[in-house]
């Protein structure tokens, strides 16, 4: 096992990463501005993406280079907008029946992507185990067998941030002593419980994807089923991330899909902003002081 020594003279505390796709990128961010501020965490939880940055940052020392610069060519695209020209849009609809297709017949789009994953997950982490991270990072998948919340803190890191960014659908699960292992936001967005085992006084979680509860029409049988897993997921949301002492909730100058990686540099920047105005709150939890590596 290989950690840093990291002489903090604040309080320690734990951060809980959850996931956004490629708004979890922000997470870069937040990491970026609070060792700017003085501040290293003596944990972190991470759930999907949040899991791939927090492990990244345990474990690559040049982490946010890592993942500033990393090649997403080839991840599944993201749907294409209303406003494209109609011919476009009708090449989009054949690639909408594809993706149909392939989630009926197998696992989703992204299982030719597969391979690809697995190598840029194991340049982020340079092919390590989560145990040889510079601080407890653990990461958190979903087993859709049992439905139970599995947590992650040694093996090969490749393999647990791949389980817990697997969204059903579009990546295979990965499977794994009879388990099959999808992203970790099925069975718990922000797994304070978790960071808080690890030794955290102080919970900071981070929320790229803010659940929204707009009024909504219903009108049917269709999209009462709908409303409904909006108000459960809205509702699971809010109960978890309030039992953090911060919630930090990037904000992005427009809507970014969540598998849209061509805009990496806007999603740091909403982390670093985040930092900077909640750095009054983070000062009074905290404290002023700085670390020293």
């Amino acid at each position: 096992m290989i950690r840093r020594r990291v002489a903090a003279t604040h309080p320690p505390f734990g951060l809980v990463l959850a996931g956004g796709g490629s708004r979890g990128l922000a997470h870069a961010g937040v990491l970026r501005a609070l060792e700017h501020y003085g501040y290293r965490p003596s944990a972190i939880v991470g759930v999907s993406m949040g899991a791939i940055v927090g492990a990244t940052y345990g474990l690559n020392p040049d982490w946010y280079q890592a993942l500033l610069h990393m090649d997403t060519t080839g991840f599944p695209e993201p749907p294409a907008p209303r406003s494209l020209a109609l011919g476009e849009r009708l090449r989009s609809l054949k690639a909408y029946q594809k993706v149909a297709w392939s989630v009926l017949t197998a696992w989703g789009p992204g299982q030719r992507a597969l391979p690809y994953g697995m190598v840029l997950l194991e340049r982020l982490t340079l092919g390590r185990d989560l145990e040889d991270s510079a601080l407890p990072v653990a990461a958190v998948a979903t087993d859709l067998v049992s439905g139970e919340r599995v947590v992650m803190q040694e093996g090969r890191a490749a393999d647990a941030l791949y389980a817990s960014a697997a969204l059903a659908g579009v990546l295979p699960p990965l499977e794994r002593e009879g388990r099959l292992l999808a992203d970790g936001a099925y069975a718990d967005v922000a797994p304070i419980d978790v960071v808080k085992a690890l030794g955290a006084a102080v919970v900071i979680a981070v929320q790229p994807s803010p659940p929204q509860m707009p009024s909504r029409t219903v009108r049917n049988g269709v999209q009462a089923m709908i409303r409904a897993l909006e108000i459960c997921h809205h509702q699971h949301s809010h109960l978890r991330f309030a039992q953090a002492d911060l919630v930090l909730e990037p904000r992005f100058p427009w809507p970014i899909d969540t598998l849209d990686f061509g805009h990496k540099a806007i999603c740091v920047a909403a982390g670093i902003q985040v930092v900077r105005a909640a750095l009054p709150r983070l000062r009074g939890l905290l404290g002023t002081n700085t670390v020293s590596a």
